[in-house]
């Protein structure tokens, strides 16, 4: 019996230390999962724009698509891709601010938080 409650004791105390690592890899996970998705949203958004390009072209080529209209066409095609592109290069821009916020954050709270002296009366 006694083996059994140092067990569960061990246990929990692992459970409780291990807590806070594993919280913040998954909170961190779940904004870089946000961010991604994103990202892989606006990369299949830009490829279908360059496909729709590419059947432009050879639709051009093959005669259906008078020249007028394949130049309109074409050129509000790469002005999507182009949105699209800076869409992307948005959404990275901000994740790297929002990780450096919150790196200065953490080194701003380790630094503030007192580590107290050994001989310290107040400490535990």
């Amino acid at each position: 019996m006694p083996i059994f409650i140092v067990t569960v004791v061990l246990i929990a105390t692992l459970v409780v230390l291990a807590y806070p690592f594993v919280v913040r890899r998954t909170w961190r996970e779940g904004i870089d999962d946000d961010a991604v998705d994103l990202a892989q949203r606006l990369r299949r958004a830009r490829d279908r724009v360059y496909e729709e390009i590419r059947a432009l072209q050879q639709e051009y080529f093959l005669g259906n698509v008078p020249e007028d209209e394949y130049r309109e066409l074409l050129r509000t095609a790469r002005r999507d891709a182009a949105n699209l592109m800076r869409q992307q290069e948005q959404v990275q821009q901000t994740l790297e601010e929002i990780s450096e916020e919150v790196e200065q954050e953490l080194q701003q709270s380790t630094a503030q938080t007192p580590i107290p002296a050994k001989d310290d009366p107040t400490r535990p």
